[in-house]
């Protein structure tokens, strides 16, 4: 059962890598501010331990596109919060606070 899954697992993570692949090609803003490995090891541990292998496998080309994406961005906005002061960062937090 461990091969099965292992090529499952293998079989979603080359469908996801061409698809971030792609986005990155297109969009300035993930190629120079993410990283395809990074992100290769953010979506095997996703597969690990929230999504089966199978669903992926089993999504369209759009519907994974989307959820690849949200993903991206949620990667893209978390790696800019990192580069704000500690002072920047309390401002974001009262913003988001509704302070």
């Amino acid at each position: 059962m461990t091969g099965i899954i292992s090529t499952a697992k293998d079989a979603a993570l080359y469908r996801i890598s061409g698809i971030v692949e792609e986005l990155m090609k297109n969009d300035n803003l993930y190629r120079e501010e993410l990283d395809h490995n990074e992100l290769m090891q953010i979506f095997s541990g996703l597969l690990d331990e929230v999504v089966e292998p199978e669903e992926i496998i089993a999504l369209d080309e759009d519907r994974l596109t989307k959820r690849i994406t949200g993903i991206m961005a949620v990667e893209l906005v978390s790696g800019m919060l990192d580069d704000l002061t500690p002072e920047q960062m309390e401002m974001f937090d009262a913003a988001v606070e509704g302070r």
